[in-house]
């Protein structure tokens, strides 16, 4: 006891509190409406949602699902190429210098079966919105108000718009898998509205070599009195789906009239909008049984918020940032606030909400499928790079905040839907280079998993690192959840597909090393070649050092044979050593023949940086992490106009310490107009493109900043500026499955206390001084420096 306080560590018998009671804090709100979709406030419950924008005259509630695709052939048909009898010539051509000739000749030969296959497009499918709820009021008391606002609550899910005393109330309801849509009148004035179903507007035309005029091969709107039905056939695919919206309503009458409803003299209006995909032709519509589950579901709507209230509050308040800003929710709009970022930079207001809404967003879509590029949402046909499942950075980064943030439903969504492609990563793997283990698709159908996506210049299907980077996220949920037992049933397993993968690919060369090769560096080409195709990209050599590196730290945890432990070691001592160039910096590719390209936007090659933890600002060879602060400097010169690769340059420069490039990035994203009136980012500057990467990766940069974690240590405000403000953060996990409470000021600790997840000793390093304690599970400290 009395070496604990001689640490200044004191025992506290009270639980850590995350913060519990509602609070107006967590309301964004705006004083105009959403004139387009970007601009919408958006709900979810992971599966269902709704994006809610128009007039005050006719308001549009465009309705989403996660699992609806456009798609050029039947998902079931196994659309992979078999290229692996032309690896030995592709090696040969890449030895030789001839990267051109061997990236033609292993995607033409592709190209060439899956035509054969009836797999027509290289982007093999588009989601897109199941249709708009259109709310049209018929008296002229809906015009724009002084007291107009619009808001949404994260803490409870829901949307609220009211005008001239009138009120909407828009949520995805988690407990009852419905979008609920209530409406009520003022008390001088009764409900006027005509409701209809129609298609979201702008299905024309050609894209990404898909005819959008031909994606149903029927589609069906239908009114009768109380209901509003859809019904959807694809034309290329097997499915469609159904989506169904019951009306009922207090006081007043109801008339239909062709695809219309009319409501008139009413009091309040309920709207339970169900939309359900249907895999197979042979499968008949399924309307009247959802109808009669939605007939058995309460019709108030206060009984249908609280419970979906107490589980979606719960989540969004295991973890929150507090940066001391509870009036500025209150007293300012987003215009206002998005103004005095683009005017003055980051402001502590926009840090805490953004944080809030990138963790609203994963919670509201993480369902059968973690967020691709727009997450469940999108009010128009035409997304850009498909709106898909992109496993080169933007998935990586948009569910890299899930676990540490507290949100282990949010991790397992993830987890699951890797699982269950990972037959078709196996399929790949066998059929385009021959081995075993796994071959992750850049994009791929959900589904499935296939690798369809590829072209001349990027012949993804000779990416050997993607799997080992996509199956990371895995050992990190586990080991900041504290769970062995996924280590040992789940990741273990996953960890030795990849072994297996790379005892398979892996060429022994004369130099005594094994080399990776082909390889591919995403998405970068050196000087001198048009193709990405390349040898040993330090990317790919950093992911199988990863996958050896943590193979041998789990077979010692778990006693693993000898054998086995002696075989990673050989192949982890047996890759190429990373280079660093004539100018320093870490090089893109070991292989001095490849000249490295600056000027871009993906940061590959610092992997063993982030999300690898090979390097650190007091971690590895001291020469590789100045080769690595070199390499960061050269992207962050480029100043990447990508909101994405902003963020990744920053999160990677809190693993380096170097606080000024966090600064002078968040500063850049703030002025730059990434940020809608929806508090969704897009891709590119002064609003281009609707993309959730950044916004879903902010809150891990924040957490980055504020503390670092790995096995047995943690760095307390290892990157936190001391300008920005004082602040304090509860609930934030740590690897061995420990929660982390923590305040500050002025960029100095003032209190922090750790929840012990298991029992273990644990380094707790502060300002360059270290503290080692032994946590004991379940019980709190309270840490002192």
């Amino acid at each position: 006891m009395i070496a604990k306080y001689l640490l200044g560590i004191a025992l506290c018998i009270c639980s850590l509190t995350y913060g519990n009671k509602p609070s107006k804090q967590w309301i964004t709100w705006s004083a105009l409406p959403a004139t387009c979709w970007e601009d919408a406030f958006v709900t979810g419950n992971g599966q269902q949602g709704t994006m809610v924008w128009g007039s005050t005259q006719k308001e549009r509630i465009t309705c989403v699902h996660e699992e609806l695709f456009i798609r050029g052939w039947n998902k079931h048909l196994p659309t992979v190429a078999q290229t692996a009898a032309l690896l030995p010539k592709i090696r040969q051509l890449i030895r030789d210098g001839r990267n051109n000739e061997a990236d033609s000749l292993i995607t033409s030969e592709a190209e060439r079966q899956l035509q054969k296959m009836g797999a027509t497009q290289r982007w093999p499918l588009i989601p897109h919105p199941a249709f708009d709820l259109c709310i049209k009021y018929l008296d002229n008391s809906q015009v724009l108000s002084h007291s107009y606002r619009r808001q949404l609550n994260m803490e409870s899910g829901e949307v609220t718009i009211v005008n001239n005393g009138r009120k909407e109330e828009i949520f995805s309801d988690r407990i009852h898998n419905v979008n609920v849509i209530h409406l009520k009148a003022d008390k001088k004035e009764k409900l006027q509205i005509r409701l209809n179903l129609e298609e979201t507007p702008g299905r024309k035309g050609i894209h990404l070599g898909h005819n959008l005029d031909s994606t149903f091969q029927t589609i069906n709107f239908s009114t009768q009195q109380g209901w509003m039905t859809c019904h959807a056939d694809y034309r290329y695919d097997y499915g469609g789906y159904d989506g169904i919206a019951k009306v009922t309503h207090q006081g007043g009458n109801m008339t239909s009239n062709g695809h219309e409803l009319y409501i008139t003299n009413a009091d309040e209006v309920l709207i339970l909008i169900r939309i359900v995909p249907r895999d197979g032709k042979l499968i008949p519509s399924n309307i009247s049984a959802i109808q009669k589950e939605l007939l058995g579901l309460p019709t108030n709507y206060q009984q249908l918020l609280q419970p979906h209230k107490e589980v979606h509050g719960e989540m969004f308040r295991r973890m929150q940032l507090d940066l001391g800003q509870a009036d500025g929710w209150e007293n300012t709009p987003i215009e206002q606030m998005l103004f005095d970022i683009h005017q003055k930079g980051i402001t502590p207001l926009f840090m805490e909400q953004i944080h809030a809404m990138g963790r609203y967003l994963l919670i509201s879509s993480c369902g059968k499928y973690p967020p691709p590029l727009q997450g469940i949402w999108g009010g128009g046909w035409k997304p850009a790079w498909i709106g898909g499942f992109v496993w080169d950075s933007n998935i990586n980064l948009a569910i890299s905040a899930a676990a540490m943030s507290n949100l282990p439903e949010c991790a397992e969504s993830y987890c699951k839907y890797v699982e269950h492609l990972l037959p078709g990563w196996h399929l790949n793997a066998t059929n385009y280079l021959g081995c075993r283990g796994f071959l992750v698709a850049h994009y791929n159908d959900p589904t499935n998993g296939y690798l369809t996506h590829f072209g001349q210049s990027f012949p993804w299907m000779c990416w050997a690192g993607g799997a080992g980077w996509n199956i990371r996220p895995f050992y990190e949920y586990a080991m900041l959840m504290g769970d062995d037992i996924m280590l040992k049933k789940r990741v273990l397993p996953l960890y030795r597909e990849m072994a297996n993968f790379y005892e398979d690919f892996l060429v022994m060369e004369k130099d005594s090393l094994y080399h990776i090769l082909p390889s591919i560096s995403p998405e970068n080409a050196a000087y001198g070649t048009n193709t990405w195709l390349s040898r040993d990209a330090t990317m790919d050599v950093a992911i199988a050092r990863d996958v050896f590196g943590i193979l041998l730290e789990l077979g010692k945890k778990f006693n693993l044979p000898e054998k086995d432990l002696k075989e990673w070691k050989h192949y982890l001592t047996h890759l190429p050593a990373y280079r660093i160039n004539e100018d320093g910096a870490l090089a893109e590719w070991i292989d001095p023949s490849y000249l490295d390209v600056y000027n871009h936007r993906h940061l590959s090659h610092l992997y063993p940086v982030f999300p690898g933890s090979q390097i650190r600002k007091d971690k590895g060879e001291p020469q590789l992490r100045d080769a690595a602060k070199k390499a960061l400097d050269k992207r962050f010169e480029f100043d990447t106009s990508s909101a994405h690769g902003l963020i990744h340059v920053a999160l990677q420069a809190a693993r380096l310490g170097d606080l000024n490039k966090i600064k002078t990035n968040l500063d850049r994203f703030s002025r730059r107009h990434y940020v809608y009136n929806s508090l969704v980012t897009s891709h590119d500057p002064e609003h281009q493109v609707y993309n959730l990467d950044a916004v879903l990766s902010l809150p891990r940069l924040f957490m980055e900043m504020l503390v670092y974690t790995e096995p047995g240590k943690i760095e307390l405000l290892p990157a936190w500026p001391k300008e920005y403000a004082d602040g304090k953060v509860n609930g934030i996990r740590l690897y061995g499955g420990h929660i982390l409470n923590m305040k500050w000021e002025k960029g100095q600790l003032t209190e922090a206390g750790i929840q012990a997840g298991k029992n273990e000793f644990l380094n707790i390093v502060y300002q360059g001084k270290t503290k080692k304690i032994y946590l004991k599970e379940k019980e709190v400290y309270h840490i002192k420096f």
